[in-house]
Order: C-alpha cells, then structure tokens, then sequence
C-alpha cells in the first residue's frame, strides 16, 4: 500500500483511513469515483489497527460492536461493506454482556431492553415507573434520529431537543435513587461522558447500540479495515500509506491538491478529511480560510484520552469471559467529569480478546482507563524514540498503579503476567490523528449543541470532514459519518436503500 506521487488526478481524495475514511472510499469507488486515501502511518485503521508485541496481536481500540443482530443497523452496515466476509463475531454474554463493579456493588448489564427492563426491576422494585420512563426515553430519542435508523432525515444540521438535555440532569429528573442514577449511566466509559456537559442523545444512542446487542470480533480488530481495503482496490480506488500530509495546495482559492512530508503532490477535484477539525486547520494556509471558523474548529475541547496496559498472560491459566469488566473504585461513573491526576487510577475497562470462536483461556488482556493529554505534554514534541528516560519512568509508574488497581479484583493474575507494553495519549494521538490523544474526538456540549457540532461541509467548497468528530463516534457513529459525507457525492435515499437490501 505504500506508493509515490502520480501525475494522475483523482476524483476524491480521503485524508486518513480510519474507519470513515476507509468507508468513503469504498462506497464512493463503488459509484464510480477515482479514489485516493492517504495514510501517514505504516498500517491503516486508524484505531482499527493491531499490532503485534512479542508473538501476541493486540487490539488497540475497538474492544466490541454494538446493535450486530441480524437486521439491526450495523449488522446492515456489515453487510453492505462485506464485512462478514472472512471475518468471525462473537455474541457476548446475554445475561452479562457487561459488568460493573460500582463503588464494591456488581451490576450485569443483558442485552435486549426487555431482559434490560427485567434486570432493573428485580434490583429496583420500587423504581419500576422510573426505569420504564428511562427505557421509553431511550427509545424515543434513536427513532428521532433518522440516520441512526438508516432512514432518510428530514434535515441534518436541524437541532433536536434531545440534543438541548444535559444527559445526568434527565437521568436524575426520571429517580431520585442515586444508586440507580448510577447505573442508568453505567455504559460512561464508552462515551466518556461529561456531566455538565453530554447531551442526552449521545447517552441514549450509545445505550441503546450496545444493550440492543454486543460482539466482539474473532481475532484481531485489523481485519475490518484489510477487508476495507479490498473493498476499495475491487472499486478501484487506491491506499497509499506512510504519505503523511502536510499542507494543501491552492489555485487561487480553490484547493486542487494535497503536499506530502516527502514531495509527493497528489491532486483532486474534491477532498475528504478524517482528520480531527483542528489538525485540518493546520493543512491550511492563513487568509484561505475565514479566521473566524478556523478558530472555532481549533479551539473545540475533546473528549479525555486513555492509557492503555497490555498484559501477556501465561497460555492455559486465566479463563476468557465473555463479558467486559468495568471496575470503579468509587459510586460514581462520570469518571470523566471528576478525573484527578493525583487519585489516578479510579476505573478500569477490561477487555477480554476473542481468538477463537469458543475460547476458554486468554494468553492476553487490555485494560484501559482515561488520562489527561496534559500529563504528557512534555514529550508531546519529540520523536517516540526521543523521549528519553523521564518518560519511560511515567510509564513504568503508572503502569504499576493500574496493574495494583486490577489485582485487587483479580489477584490470581499476579502470578500469570509474563510481560507488559503500555500506551499513552501520545501513541492515541498518533493512531487517531486529534491532537490530545482523545479517545471520542470532540466533547458534544448540550447547552451548545449547533456550536459545538461539527459538520459536513466545509468553509472550502471542495472539501468535506468525515469521522467521529461529526455526530457521533465508535463504529456506529463512525459508519453514518461515512453516509452523511458520501451524501454530498451520491444520492443519499439511494445509498440508503441499497445498505438496507443488502
């Protein structure tokens, strides 16, 4: 996939190849279009990729997917990008597709609202009203959001009054049980949620993508974006990786091409971003842009990062659960909207890989929890080889932080670690490309919900974003980004209508 600069003018060119960006190619190779996609890294993926560390493939981001059933949304999804083909999931634990240990109280989320309502009601039987309403609630605000259901919306850039709702301030109107309040918003983690600041649409779409139904992927997570690309050289686009760009080329004020750190110039009649906004903004030249926008895109606030622990385990010791663990140390899982650098850690997400169809022991874990870009940005301007013992030794540390965290809840691991390798902000940064490492991209604020929205279209006539820092982020949020840039080149009823045949 690597290649050199060509005299040939494509039609589109796509800036990254995360998920959206490897779904734009396809979709619009399949209708035609002479595609491009530019990665600046070895591998494409984004936080798709694996890598490999002492003979096991770890995993980097995508840990599980949600609303996989057959004929729900992103089983449709799959199905249109042939992403079934060669390709194993896993069905999770329906009693338990996720566990909480909240404050020292365990709590097993089940997939289906049904057997979700059902849960509730046996821990809360005075609370029967409440859950009811919030399960109601859920439900109402995905049937607001068309193109969450693969239908057609009436208009994109139309605020919704579930977007206007502070997330916490309605779960705690629906109960005044603060334990319950608690594990309403259970699934935080995968959202990083705010509570002065999540709209109540980021929580209820969420939730409902995961509780409708989850799985994990059989092997490792790189699968997706290889069949991707084969989908893309099928419709004859290109992939070219290790071409990292650094600045558009102008024609007066139309952008015509792309310069890469090594000479290349690439040129197109339009152009598609997976960046994050602000890392775009730096592709572009003073004066072509309005100040204004350009400020406002840089100065967007993200969601926090993570730090990552990858453990090898003994081969035929610790058994494979089919289920998460999500572990707070204390009752209160917005996490996100209290996080301290000096209490670190307080949570921890456990992801347990699926090698094999039926597994019954793991030779690896992940585990993973949030930090702050700041507590690395002082190496955040040198090269990974570059940044010397001082980081090595934060690394280290914090590591034995977290692992202590984790043994307090599984002690029989202690003996059965055989070696580590950790990530920090700063490897995100470099996976998703957004300038804090972020793990969602931009942080939605509810009082500001247009502001801080990111939209298709750009002040550039040609060039579009595309990715999860538009509407919603993972892969489901991820996968409609990909529909509503490719809408603005193709008939979106149409392409609707062929995902959901397919």
């Amino acid at each position: 996939m690597t290649g050199q600069g060509s005299e040939v003018s494509y039609d589109v060119i796509i800036l990254g190849s995360g998920l959206a960006g490897l779904q734009c190619a396809v979709i619009l190779g399949r209708k035609g279009y002479r595609v491009l996609v530019l990665e600046k890294n070895e591998h494409i993926g984004g936080t798709l990729q694996s890598f490999d560390y002492k003979g096991v493939a770890f995993s980097t981001g995508l840990h599980y997917v949600g609303s996989l059933d057959d004929g729900q949304v992103l089983n449709r999804i799959f199905h249109y990008f042939n992403l079934f083909d060669g390709i194993g999931y896993k069905r999770m634990d329906e009693l338990g597709f996720d566990v909480f240990n909240i404050g020292g109280r365990k709590y097993e989320f089940p997939m289906g609202w049904a057997a979700f309502g059902n849960y509730l009601n046996t821990l809360f039987p005075d609370e029967t009203i409440a859950i009811q309403d919030y399960i109601t609630a859920v439900q109402r605000t995905v049937n607001e959001q068309e193109i969450f259901n693969l239908e057609i919306p009436h208009t994109v850039y139309m605020e919704k009054p579930s977007q206007a709702i502070n997330a916490w301030d309605f779960i705690c109107s629906l109960t005044q049980n603060p334990e319950l309040r608690q594990v309403f918003s259970a699934l935080n983690f995968v959202y990083a949620g705010d509570k002065n600041r999540t709209p109540w649409y980021v929580h209820a779409l969420i939730n409902h993508y995961f509780i409708s139904s989850s799985y994990r992927v059989v092997g490792s997570s790189n699968q997706i974006p290889q069949r991707l690309f084969q989908e893309i050289e099928k419709a004859g686009g290109h992939v070219l990786t290790s071409q990292k760009v650094t600045n558009f080329i102008f024609d007066g004020d139309h952008l015509s091409g792309v310069l890469c750190a090594d000479g290349d110039v690439f040129k197109a009649g339009k152009f598609i971003s997976n960046f994050h906004p602000a890392s775009t903004m730096n592709l572009i030249e003073p004066g072509k842009i309005k100040k204004s926008y350009r400020n406002r895109l840089e100065q967007k606030t993200d969601t926090l990062s993570c730090f990552a622990l990858y453990l090898k385990i003994e081969p035929g010791k610790f058994r494979y659960q089919n289920s998460n663990y999500n572990f707070y140390l204390q009752p209160d899982v917005w996490y996100a909207s209290s996080y301290n650098e000096n209490l670190w850690p307080e949570h921890f997400f456990m992801h347990f890989p699926s090698d094999d169809p039926n597994p019954l022991w793991v030779d690896h874990l992940s585990i993973v929890t949030h930090m702050n870009f700041e507590e690395v940005s002082s190496w955040k301007d040198l090269p990974s080889n570059a940044r010397g013992n001082g980081y090595k030794q934060f690394k280290k540390e914090k590591a034995e932080k977290l692992l202590a965290l984790v043994l307090l809840q599984f002690p029989e691991l202690e003996n059965l670690i055989t070696d580590y390798t950790t990530a920090t902000p700063l490897t995100f940064r470099d996976y998703v490309g957004s300038p804090t490492g972020s793990m969602y991209g931009t942080l939605r604020d509810y009082k500001f919900p247009l502001a801080s929205y990111v939209g298709v279209r750009t002040k550039i006539p040609n060039l579009y974003f595309t990715g999860q820092n538009l509407n919603l982020h993972g892969v489901m949020g991820v996968s409609i980004s990909a529909l509503l840039t490719c809408a603005e080149f193709v008939d979106l009823p149409e392409l609707l209508n062929e995902i959901n045949d397919s």
